[in-house]
């Protein structure tokens, strides 16, 4: 790849910092992207013959924010931030339901263009900034002419990146998911995300002391990320009128109402229609009919803080939904 024309349906996906900053990109051939998560659909890539060849494409990181400039791409329309195992999964799979829409679920280069805004040390944060629009507006291709809005569903620890995001765009609504730390918690239990278990993610970015918790206590580990969180949403929601906060215990349709009434997105009423199918299934596993019981239990003192917190940002979605 020589030149801005080459790229269409390539995308870059993964950073090299074995000298100085370079991309690994993929071929697309025209995938949509519906999996649950990015790195799925990345995978369905690879089984493509350009990218099983032995040759691997590469290419500077500096190039992206020429390279971006002759393409057609959509602007974000909105982007989804949350706390983990709280609706956000489900809510991207019904965007993604229109053939108008590009949704992207936690992509990992824009988490690496993210971390390396904050850790970078070989290029100056101005360049880093560009760099980073620059990875966005190359994943939001219009390569069908027919996308007019694009969701950004960020990672969980991408909370402590929304002051950056909302210098970069002003104007984008950041909606903001949560639930309570007790249900968030029991399902890490389940089956636990990269965020609950210690060192996986960086503390700097989880936005937590590294000796507030020990490596062996993975829940008190996680109240302490949500405490983080929860202290970022409340920050956020209380300076920034381009939030919108929600809670999953409102239900699917009462926040996918919300949610377009916010961005201003418009859907159909056959939109409508595929959601409540679509919503009756499991968010992650897409052919199983989903099911969810939470048993009632007092919440543990460690949860304490967390669910204090959590009250807070209750208080102040139920403030955001009174008439003005």
């Amino acid at each position: 790849m020589n030149n801005n024309s080459d790229i269409t349906n390539w995308l870059p996906y993964n950073l090299n910092a074995t000298d100085g900053y370079s991309c690994k990109w993929v071929y697309t051939d025209k995938i949509e992207y519906t999996e649950p998560f990015f790195s799925e659909t990345i995978g369905r890539c690879f089984s493509h013959t350009f990218n099983s060849s032995k040759f691997k494409s590469y290419s500077d990181i500096n190039v992206l924010p020429e390279w971006v400039s002759s393409l057609n791409c959509v602007a974000p329309t909105a982007f989804i931030f949350h706390v983990s195992r709280c609706g956000s999964t489900l809510i991207s799979q019904l965007l993604g339901l229109s053939n108008r829409h590009i949704v992207l679920a936690e992509v990992t280069f824009i988490d690496e263009m993210l971390r390396l805004t904050k850790t970078n040390t070989l290029i100056p944060e101005f360049d880093t900034e560009q760099l980073l629009q620059a990875a966005i507006a190359i994943y939001g291709q219009n390569r069908s002419g027919l996308k007019e809005r694009l969701f950004i569903k960020a990672d969980s620890w991408h909370i402590h990146f929304m002051p950056l995001l909302r210098k970069l765009y002003p104007q984008v609504p950041f909606i903001l998911l949560y639930r309570r730390p007790d249900e968030v918690i029991r399902s890490h239990q389940k089956l636990r995300g990269m965020q609950a278990v210690p060192g996986v993610v960086p503390n700097e970015f989880l936005g937590i002391d590294p000796n507030s918790t020990s490596a062996t206590d993975l829940d008190g580990h996680m109240a302490k990320v949500l405490e983080s969180y929860f202290s970022a949403f409340i920050r956020e929601s209380q300076r920034d009128p381009r939030t919108l906060l929600l809670n999953y215990n409102e239900g699917i349709m009462s926040i996918m109402q919300s949610f377009c009434n916010f961005t201003g997105v418009t859907l159909h009423v056959n939109d409508w229609e595929e959601i409540i199918k679509r919503s009756q299934y499991n968010a992650k596993y897409p052919e199983q009919i989903f099911t969810e019981v939470q048993p009632i239990e007092a919440a543990p003192s460690y949860q304490q803080q967390a669910f204090t917190l959590y009250n807070q940002l209750e208080e102040l979605r139920m403030a955001q939904a009174l008439p003005k």
